[in-house]
């Protein structure tokens, strides 16, 4: 948790308190759970059409996206074994590996991925290799294992999509994190089958390969019920 990014305000959100506000927690965030508890999500070998899998929570503004894509991260942090051996196994980090130094999780909103991205331009040298390695690690490419991020929630996606620079950064790093066997969630008010028009057909296409669609379509707008 302590480097994990996650807003305070979630800090012990669990799917109770989604089941007490809307009735129910989406069952394909129950099964991806249970596969990714499972070890057949991250760094699985040999599992096409499982492996690097994430979810893509889409629909109107104000229906929980950003809540339930938190609590999927809270429940799997809340599920892991006790067992570090068997963390590691499901992580796919090797046991020496698992320190205050791993980011196995983190949350990142899509318009602070490319700050960040602009900033190293900006950096003086010493800060630049910083933070050149943390964006490599969000990418899933870093050199030091423990950098990589495991699954990586990237809210808002495509806010502000539209420039070159922004199209490059939103279509690499949902690449190259599935490349390397390690899932995102992301959450959009773009639906997932609208992909193609709005992002081009090969990221459309990609969405359904990607990602487990979860479209929150409640007419209950959260946001203005709280």
């Amino acid at each position: 948790m302590h480097n994990s990014n996650i807003p305070e305000r979630f800090f012990g959100w669990g799917k109770e308190d989604i089941q007490r506000d809307l009735g129910v927690f989406p069952k394909e965030v129950e099964h991806w759970l249970t596969q990714a508890l499972s070890g057949k999500i991250i760094k699985c070998q040999g599992g096409l059409g499982t492996t690097g899998v994430g979810l893509g929570f889409d629909g109107p503004p104000g229906r929980g996206k950003t809540t339930h894509a938190v609590t999927t991260i809270m429940e799997f942090i809340r599920n892991l074994p006790e067992d570090e051996e068997e963390i590691a196994k499901i992580l796919g980090y090797k046991l020496e590996d698992l320190s205050r130094k791993c980011r196995p999780i983190y949350y990142l909103t899509f318009p602070d991925l490319f700050n960040r991205k602009k900033a190293i331009f900006d950096a003086r040298d010493e800060e630049r290799q910083r933070l050149i390695d943390e964006m490599e690690g969000l990418h899933g490419r870093a050199k030091d294992d423990r950098l990589n991020v495991r699954i990586l929630v990237l809210d808002d996606l495509g806010k502000e999509y539209g420039s070159t620079f922004n199209d490059a950064a939103f279509d690499e790093i949902l690449r190259s994190r599935y490349d390397k066997a390690i899932p995102n969630i992301v959450t959009t008010n773009v639906l997932i089958e609208n992909w193609g028009k709005q992002y081009k057909d090969a990221m459309g296409s990609f969405a359904y390969e990607a990602f487990r669609q979860v479209t929150l379509d409640n007419r209950t707008d959260l946001r203005r019920s709280n």
